[in-house]
């Protein structure tokens, strides 16, 4: 039986790998790396991976002439010029996507990676769009997207299929927290997570692609030139021209040079014929010290260390209390930087994966093989006029996979009409399993509905459309019954749990409503109000001054009012004087002092 697989679409590399009939990960790579994601254009002929890497000029992420590096980066661009000649992304990740394939078919000699279908690994970042094309390029490459998953969801879970039991070290580590990141050439991606009843649930992502280890390679280049320069006496106007084609010989072995020194102290960087000149000064002959490299890299390590520290102080969470942080990636092997998260999170929870550059694709293909599901980390929450939650997506809800979606309709009322203006605000849990009324909330942000001001409060029907579709994107649909003109909105920001042992369905017994409580402490802030109900009948959402005009104007239609509608109705009554409602431009305002 042939098995699905996992793909790694990296930045800077990329790896397919597939669960043998042994149960063991096997990766089609390239002679024992990662496949360079790097697409070359010369004329007819597309050449991939290592073949167009080497032909580079300049090992930077972008389009260089008719080459393009780290096609990753281009998702979400309308279309890109190479060389002349105009592509979209998924033209250019088609294209590699089917080197990919056709060099791990070549090398499926047992026949055992059906490698039309794919659990495909995401950055936390990547937007809808980006999601979409990717999704259309795969499949354009003849690749079928069963289900994308976070890189570092990936990560965790190919972490758990290493070792001896699985069961067992999930059952350790159940109630605890998990931090995971990759740090690679393009980007680091963090993902908190606890392990809750045999799943991985996410708490908080992140992302920063401007912290990956192609930046340093750029920066060890440039220190490498410059030393050759101060060693020969040269200026920016007497420095050398380079020789063609010498500069990504060069940069890859400053990249080779930040692997040499996570085990020695220096090592030398000898490039001949690197500059149009004599003798020595046409080559470049420079020792790298550790020390050295590591006041190169220090701005930019720091940097991706302040990612970390920011994560875990939005979930306020101590590092120390951590059970488990798994890093992978290449620069997670550099001394300085192991130094700095062992002094972080402690020598026994520390864990920096030995295979940091396979093992995002080995969990998607454990993924594939096992069959597991995604769910729905925390529930989907709309807030309520009065300060109540309605859950329209409960946490634990199954998500779609290929050519599935799911959808939730809502018929919704607004309780103050008067400014033309339903106010939708999403909101979620900040941390999993605190739902209660009390426990902090994260917006998603606000859907902004046209409704008639001139109709009573709570009688103008809206219609609220929740729907996730296979990309795990969330789209908002509202639309009033008498405007009819829809407001639309799109989220992707969120969180997932990997569904390893399934549990029992009990959202039936989840309350579909919360109270809010309303903090009267602390610094004041600027929060939107929402005015809308699921519930026609709650007269108890309607703004007091508001009622006292609709029981004034439908006497036989009167609704009783509540304590504090009968406050709000004093402290709104406009100046018996002037007739404004607020101290500025009244009359009294003069009157009053302090």
């Amino acid at each position: 039986m042939v098995q699905r697989v996992g793909i790694d679409f990296g930045t800077t590399n990329s790896l397919i790998s597939v669960i043998t009939r042994a149960g063991l990960a096997k990766c089609f790579d390239d002679t024992g790396r990662p496949h360079p994601s790097v697409v070359r254009y010369e004329g007819e002929k597309v050449i991939c991976g290592k073949k167009a890497r080497d032909k580079l000029e300049k090992l930077v992420i972008g389009v260089l002439g008719n080459t393009v590096r780290g096609p990753k980066k281009l998702l979400g661009s309308e279309h890109i010029n190479v060389d002349g000649r105009i592509m979209t992304p998924v033209e250019v990740i088609a294209d590699y996507i089917k080197y990919l394939v056709a060099d791990a078919d070549d090398s499926d000699i047992d026949q055992i990676a059906d490698l039309t279908r794919a659990v495909v690994t995401i950055p936390v970042a990547l937007d809808g769009r980006g999601r979409q094309t990717l999704r259309e390029a795969m499949l354009n490459a003849g690749v079928y997207v069963e289900t994308f998953v976070h890189e570092p969801l990936a990560a965790l879970y190919g972490y758990f299929k290493d070792q001896p039991n699985t069961r067992d070290v999930l059952a350790y580590y159940d109630g605890k927290m998990v931090l995971v990141f990759d740090w690679g050439g393009g980007t680091l991606d963090l993902t908190l997570c606890k392990i809750v009843n045999g799943s991985i649930v996410q708490v908080l992502n992140r992302g920063n692609n401007l912290v990956g280890g192609d930046y340093l390679d750029d920066a060890i280049l440039s220190h490498v030139t410059d030393e050759h320069a101060r060693k020969f006496g040269l200026s920016a106007e007497s420095k050398l021209t380079t020789n063609p084609g010498m500069r990504a010989k060069l940069i890859t072995q400053c990249e080779q040079a930040k692997i040499t020194l996570s085990t020695r102290d220096k090592t030398n960087i000898f490039l001949p014929n690197y500059f149009q000149g004599t003798d020595e000064e046409s080559e470049i002959d420079i020792w790298l010290t550790r020390e050295t490299l590591e006041s190169i890299c220090n701005r930019l390590i720091n940097q991706g260390i302040d990612e970390i520290d920011s994560l875990l102080d939005k979930a306020d969470v101590d590092p120390q209390t951590l059970a488990l942080c798994l890093a992978t990636g290449g620069m997670v092997n550099m001394p300085v930087i192991k130094n700095k998260l062992t002094e972080k999170f402690g020598v026994s929870a520390l864990h920096i994966s030995e295979k940091g550059d396979r093992i995002i694709s080995e969990g998607a293909a454990w993924i594939a093989h096992d069959n597991l599901e995604l769910a729905l980390a925390k529930p989907f929450e709309l807030a309520e006029a009065r300060n109540s939650l309605l859950t329209v997506i409960h946490e634990g809800t199954r998500l779609p996979q290929r050519g599935e979606s799911i959808q939730k309709q809502q018929s919704m009322y607004c309780s103050d009409p008067r400014d033309g203006k339903a106010i939708f605000t999403f909101k979620r849990p900040q941390m999993v399993q605190k739902s209660a009324a009390a426990d902090p909330r994260t917006n998603y942000g606000s859907l902004v509905v046209e409704v008639n001001p001139d109709f009573p409060p709570l009688e103008e029907r809206i219609e609220l459309t929740i729907t996730i579709d296979d990309n795990l994107i969330l789209h908002a649909r509202a639309m009033a019954e008498d405007f009819r003109e829809p407001a639309v909105e799109e989220y992707y920001d969120l969180e997932f749990s990997l569904v390893v042992k399934k549990a029992a369905d009990d959202s039936i017994e989840k309350k579909n409503r919360l109270r809010q409580a309303v903090k009267k402490s602390g610094p004041a802030q600027l929060f939107v109000r929402a005015n809308v109900t699921n519930d026609k009948d709650r007269w108890d959402t309607v703004p007091g001054e508001l009622l006292k005009e609709y029981n004034a104007k439908y006497v036989y239609l009167q609704k009783p009012m509540t304590r504090v509608q009968n406050e709000e109705d004093v402290r709104y009554q406009p100046c018996s004087g002037c007739g404004a409602k607020w101290r500025k431009n009244c009359c009294t305002a003069g009157s009053f002092t302090g």
